[in-house]
């Protein structure tokens, strides 16, 4: 028996000290997560935030509230769970008359389909704050993008029902949109999509390397049809005809361009 004397009078010290030990220094640490809040025209806000494990998604919202002079959110929590009132003025229901447009939200560009003091955050999700008529008559939909050959193609996936209320999601091409393409030393340059959703970028904007695009395309009350990327969101070009003849060209196209729209201007 004497020789387990020391190791049992060892851990019965170390199970003290433990005892004596506050518990927050065992407390799990924080979460940072990415918010970004996207009303009709603009970003309302983007950046981090930082909250304690096991907060909601809700408590981000109201956390940036609280460290933004920039941001006012409006919201209560009920038995049937969260509710986004008004962000920065935008209040939900205001835009159309049956009052289905409002807030919505997403993590890791999905819809969690729960209430947002009920989806619990982890440490790096994406979160983003829409104002939409997603469940209304005007619709709303997830842009996909694909740049390949010199185009731009964009499609969206919408949210749609069957006869059971079961949820079935649809994709198609997005017509008419707004395209801001980024190139050269932070200059941008706007397109107009085609009836299929393409546009096509000249030779001299279309180069291998990053560009920031943006995407946009309203409904005729001004509702937004698709969400429209992050501010910092960008595109990896690999395929474009980087030779000295092919970028001639296209310098000549852009200046031919740039007369052509020159004197149809004034023609007007």
């Amino acid at each position: 028996m004497k020789t387990f004397r020391k190791p049992i009078s060892i851990l019965l010290t170390a199970l003290m000290l433990l005892a004596c030990v506050p518990v927050f220094a065992f407390a799990a640490g924080d979460v940072t997560v990415k918010l970004r809040i996207e009303g009709l025209d603009a970003c309302m806000y983007y950046g981090d935030v930082t909250v304690d494990t096991g907060a909601s998604v809700y408590d981000v919202l109201m956390k940036a509230d609280e460290k933004s002079d920039d941001l006012t959110v409006e919201a209560s929590v009920s038995d049937y769970g969260a509710y986004i009132s008004s962000i920065n003025g935008l209040a939900a229901g205001s835009k159309t008359d049956k009052g289905w447009d409002g807030w919505q939200y997403h993590v890791n560009d999905a819809d969690p389909q729960i209430g947002a003091d009920r989806c619990i955050v982890k440490a790096g999700d994406s979160i983003v704050f829409f104002y939409s008529d997603e469940f209304g008559d005007i619709g709303f939909g997830y842009p996909e993008i694909t740049v390949k050959d010199g185009k731009v193609s964009l499609t969206r996936t919408v949210t749609t029902y069957d006869e059971n209320w079961n949820t079935v999601y649809v994709n198609e091409a997005v017509p008419a949109y707004t395209l801001t393409w980024g190139y050269g030393k932070g200059d941008t340059k706007t397109f107009i999509a085609d009836e299929n959703g393409v546009c096509e970028i000249p030779a001299y904007y279309y180069t291998n390397g990053e560009h920031s695009v943006q995407v946009e395309k309203t409904a005729e009350n001004g509702l937004p049809l698709i969400l429209r990327y992050a501010p910092d969101f960008t595109v990896t070009v690999e395929d474009a005809d980087m030779s000295f003849f092919a970028r001639f060209i296209a310098f000549f196209q852009m200046v031919f361009a740039a007369i052509r729209d020159f004197f149809a201007g004034l023609a007007k």
